[in-house]
């Protein structure tokens, strides 16, 4: 009796432990051209685990948990750290978007081929006031991990579902292994019966405002399980932007004991 028992559960844990959604790991090259044609090269990690990403960059670290409704951005360099509720609001919403968060994707023509990896091309554009955001992307669908992060992308649509910054276009299916985000200003509608010499004045100095272009491309893929650790503020980081409490009710079930509460500090041994 006693060996049915172990055996079944035997049988349970395996089948737990292959369901499990792996950890994805894309390391990506980034070329960064500000508004004054410079350019700027780094390097970028993308890490996820189920409904936690992280995204490592040369100065700093974003950590997204999609089921505690939190972002919290870390300076490792100072061992400071900020935290603002997902989805986001204010300020950040513009620079997460400079960087294609909010892309409304469509499944467009073309293929490519980019670090060995077949990919589909998507494109699509993303609004706020006067800045628009055009993205296009090239996303291997038969990469490793590909499923675990499209399943991340459409966690984080349903996330975003009833607020402004819902996804009304396609979720690309795969990991874009390049993409370019080109964010631009929308220019002012001049009034009629504004006088010449303002218009050309205005004009100019709209002309003057070039576009910002951020372009990546994958150089490796791997699967991996990855700590917990890697997706809680460390005990030592210090918190320069306390958010606001979330109203009753409004932290998921599923960030239920042993996930760090709106606030607090997450020991990566409680994990």
């Amino acid at each position: 009796m006693r060996s049915t028992v172990a055996a079944t559960i035997a049988i349970v844990l395996a089948i737990a432990a292959t369901t499990a959604s792996a950890g994805v790991v894309v390391t990506q090259d980034v070329v960064f051209t500000d508004q004054a044609g410079k350019e700027h090269k780094s390097e970028m990690t993308v890490m996820l685990q189920g409904n936690k990403e992280r995204i490592v960059t040369a100065d700093r670290v974003i950590v997204t948990d999609l089921d505690l409704g939190r972002m919290f951005s870390l300076l490792p360099k100072n061992k400071d750290y900020g935290e603002i509720p997902f989805p986001p609001l204010g300020p950040i919403v513009a620079v997460l978007g400079r960087q294609g968060w909010f892309v409304n994707y469509d499944k467009a023509t073309g293929t490519g081929k980019v670090a060995g990896y077949d990919c589909q091309n998507y494109t699509g554009t993303w609004t706020s006031g006067r800045e628009k955001v055009e993205g296009k992307e090239c996303v291997a669908n038969a990469a490793a991990g590909a499923k675990e992060f499209v399943a991340f992308r459409k966690a984080m649509a349903d996330r975003l579902k009833s607020t402004p910054l819902k996804f009304n276009g396609d979720i690309p299916d795969g990991i874009p292994v390049s993409s370019t985000f080109t964010s631009s200003i929308i220019p002012t509608q001049i009034p009629p019966g504004f006088p010449p010499d303002q218009v050309a004045k205005i004009k100019e100095e709209q002309a003057k405002l070039k576009p910002e272009v951020r372009s990546a491309k994958v150089t490796k893929i791997e699967v991996k399980d990855l700590e917990p650790a890697l997706f809680v503020v460390p005990l030592e980081f210090r918190n320069l932007l306390p958010p606001k409490p979330l109203a009753p009710g409004s932290i998921p079930k599923s960030a239920g004991a042993g996930t760090a509460q709106p606030g607090a500090k997450a020991s990566p041994a409680a994990h």
